[in-house]
C-alpha cells in the first residue's frame, strides 16, 4: 500500500511538472488623456466628424452644402433639414402644385436634433398620402436668403426618395430620386444643384458630429418655450451611446462605475449644454465637470469633457476636448 501511494505520488509530481505555467495578462494600455479641437469657425461654418479610437478628424463639411438628409435605415425614412444654414419646413395639406403659391398662414418646423419621430420636421411622411411641403433653403455665403421650393415626397416600392419640386413661384416640377446606401446613416440632396450628395462620411468611421442644429428650449429669461440655433455635438447612433456624470471629477472615472450609467443613443446625447453664454462677459463659458462617458460599438469605452471653446486667439467656434479609453 505504501508503495502505491508513492508510485502515485510520483505520478502527479511529473504531470504537474509538465503542465504549463499560466502566463500573466498583460493589462491593457488605456493611453494617456488625448486633447483636440474642433475648428468650426466664429461662425461655424465648418462641420466636423470625429473618430475617438484614432484621435482624428475624419471629414470636414461646410454648412452650406446640402439642403435635406435622407435616412439610409430600412425601417425609417426620416427626411431631416440642414438646420445649421438655416433649413426649415412647413406641411400645406395639399397635393397640387397649383394651389401652393406662397408661404401665408402655414406653420414652419426645424425638427429636433433627437430625430424622435414625433419631432420631425416633415412628420412621418411616408404613411401618408403624398402631399406637398414647403422648404426655407436658409441663407447663402453672405447670409442672403435663397428662397423657397416646394416639394412633394414620395416613397417608392424600393424604399428610394422620388421627390417632384419646384421653386415657389413656379409651377413646372422636376424629380429627384434619392437611393439609399447601406454604408452611411443619411445621404443628402441639394435643391440648388439638384443632385445628391454623400456628405458624412461611412457611419463606420466615426463618432462625434461637431455642426449647428436648432433646438427647442425653454428660456428661462422670456418663460417661453423657443427654437434656438445652437452649435453642439451630435453623435453616430449606428456605434456609438453616451451616458452622464457631472458628479466625479474627470480623472476618477473608470470602469468600476460603468454599471452605474444609463447610456442613451439619442443623436443629441451630448448636445451643447457643456457649455453656456454669460451675459455679462459676452462670452462662453465651458464646463468641465460635465462628463460624458462614451460607449463604442466596438467594446471600448471613452470618458470626454470639454476644456475650452476659444482659440489661442479668442475666437469662438473651436472646441477643446480631452478623452481617455477607461
Amino acid at each position: 500500500m505504501r508503495n502505491l501511494i508513492i508510485i502515485l505520488f510520483t505520478i502527479i509530481s511529473i504531470l504537474s511538472s509538465c503542465e504549463k505555467k499560466e502566463k500573466p495578462i498583460k493589462p491593457f494600455d488605456r493611453g494617456n488623456i488625448a486633447t483636440n479641437v474642433a475648428e468650426m469657425g466664429n461662425n461655424y461654418d465648418q462641420h466636423v466628424f470625429f473618430n475617438l479610437d484614432s484621435n482624428k478628424i475624419v471629414k470636414v463639411i461646410n454648412k452650406l452644402d446640402w439642403d435635406i438628409a435622407f435616412d439610409c435605415s430600412e425601417t425609417k425614412h426620416i427626411i431631416h433639414p440642414n438646420n445649421g444654414r438655416g433649413v426649415y419646413v412647413a406641411f400645406t395639406g395639399k397635393s397640387n402644385f397649383n394651389e401652393v403659391t406662397d408661404t401665408a398662414g402655414y406653420k414652419f418646423n426645424w425638427g429636433q436634433p433627437s430625430l424622435h419621430i414625433d419631432s420631425l420636421a416633415f412628420g412621418q411622411w411616408w404613411l401618408k398620402n403624398p402631399e406637398i411641403f414647403i422648404v426655407n433653403l436658409g441663407v447663402d455665403q453672405i447670409g442672403l436668403p435663397v428662397g423657397f421650393v416646394k416639394c412633394k415626397p414620395t416613397l417608392t416600392s424600393d424604399n428610394k426618395l422620388k421627390i417632384e419640386w419646384c421653386m415657389l413661384n413656379e409651377n413646372n416640377t422636376q424629380t429627384s430620386i434619392i437611393e439609399k446606401d447601406s454604408k452611411y446613416n443619411f445621404v443628402h440632396f441639394s435643391f440648388i444643384n439638384n443632385k445628391k450628395l454623400l456628405i458624412e462620411p461611412p457611419k463606420d468611421e466615426w463618432d462625434l458630429f461637431f455642426t449647428q442644429y436648432v433646438k427647442r428650449i425653454y428660456s428661462t429669461d422670456l418663460k417661453i418655450v423657443q427654437n434656438y440655433q445652437l452649435a453642439g455635438v451630435l453623435i453616430n447612433p449606428n456605434k456609438v451611446t453616451v451616458a452622464y456624470d457631472f458628479n466625479t471629477p474627470f480623472n476618477e472615472i473608470s470602469l468600476s462605475k460603468l454599471d452605474s450609467y444609463k447610456f442613451l443613443s439619442d443623436n443629441d446625447a451630448i448636445g451643447y449644454e457643456w457649455k453656456q453664454y454669460s451675459f455679462s462677459t459676452n462670452s462662453y463659458i465651458v464646463l468641465p465637470h460635465f462628463n460624458y462617458v462614451i460607449s463604442i460599438k466596438n467594446g471600448f469605452y471613452y470618458k470626454l469633457h470639454f476644456v475650452d471653446f476659444y482659440n489661442d486667439l479668442g475666437v469662438k467656434g473651436y472646441p477643446k476636448f480631452e478623452f481617455q479609453k477607461i
